[in-house]
């Protein structure tokens, strides 16, 4: 049993409760801030995705819709489950955080172990005190006068020490067996505790992980595809433009034509009256007069 209790106590020296308590609470500290982190960067996504939905054709969002659905449920799948992860943790964090260290109660029990050493010592030494007191008791024995005063001496003593060492072992007992009982359920809860926690925040970072690929990822596609819709844009608008100049530079040319056609028109039309008054009667009757003078 002594052997047991240094080796518990040890053990929870060189585990160092207090240094494991600092530890959980810095990772609190660092889980706190990246729920913050991951709050401001789901907020930045959603205004990106307003922003893309808002300057987007109608036809480029409906292709992307199916993809940008199915991302917001990853998301929100991983964000439920992180948030479970850290539940978990933060529970096995408030149950750890304030568990008193066992080191001093260990050092006490094992004060006290050395202390009943000392009771077996003190029990040899009243061993070896009742045989000295045989020893007496037979030099005694011719000394009638002091029989009484040596049997009562002798039953005084016997029970002294027998309810000294029935006090002693009961109490030894049952400190031992509360210590041990107690401290091996703890040490079996806090490994399973630290199992438990050590999987999840594994697990949690590592979707974490994938989170932020996938959101990069996310992130290089919508630029990626916003580029690609600049350019298509442009080169319309510049198509466009082109067409608008060969339109307007044929309206030009077909007003040029029209006003020529105009123009020439108007001139075969003066070539033709006087054409027309040389071929009419009266013309060819006035033309023997013309031809008299």
């Amino acid at each position: 049993m002594a052997a047991n209790a240094g080796s518990m106590f040890q053990y929870w020296k060189r585990f160092d409760l207090q240094q494991l308590q600092r530890e959980l609470d810095a990772t609190a500290t660092q889980l706190a801030n990246r729920q913050d982190e991951s709050e401001q960067s789901r907020k930045k996504l959603i205004d990106q995705s307003r922003d893309f939905k808002k300057n987007t054709p109608e036809d480029v969002r409906k292709q992307v819709a199916p993809l940008l659905k199915s991302f917001q449920g990853e998301i929100d799948a991983l964000s439920k489950r992180s948030k479970e992860t850290e539940g978990s943790f933060l529970n096995v964090y408030k149950t750890l955080i304030d568990v008193p260290d066992p080191v001093p109660v260990l050092e006490l029990g094992q004060q006290l172990q050395l202390k009943l050493q000392q009771m077996h010592d003190i029990e040899t030494e009243n061993l070896k005190l009742r045989e000295t007191l045989e020893d007496y008791n037979k030099e005694f024995t011719e000394v009638k006068n002091q029989e009484v005063t040596i049997k009562a001496l002798k039953e005084k003593i016997r029970d002294y020490e027998q309810s000294l060492k029935n006090q002693a072992e009961n109490l030894v007992q049952e400190k031992q067996v509360q210590l041990h009982n107690d401290y091996a359920e703890k040490e079996r809860k806090f490994q399973e505790s630290q199992d438990s926690m050590s999987s999840k925040l594994v697990e949690a970072d590592h979707k974490a992980q994938a989170l932020q690929t996938a959101l990069e990822t996310t992130q290089a596609e919508l630029f990626d595809l916003k580029t690609k819709y600049d350019k298509d844009c442009t080169a319309k608008a510049d198509e466009i433009e082109m067409v608008m100049t060969d339109l307007e530079r044929a309206n030009q040319q077909r007003q040029h034509k029209n006003c020529l056609s105009g123009a020439f028109m108007k001139r075969v039309s003066m070539v033709e009256q006087p054409h027309t008054s040389l071929t009419s009667p009266s013309a060819n009757a006035k033309l023997p007069a013309a031809g008299a003078v």
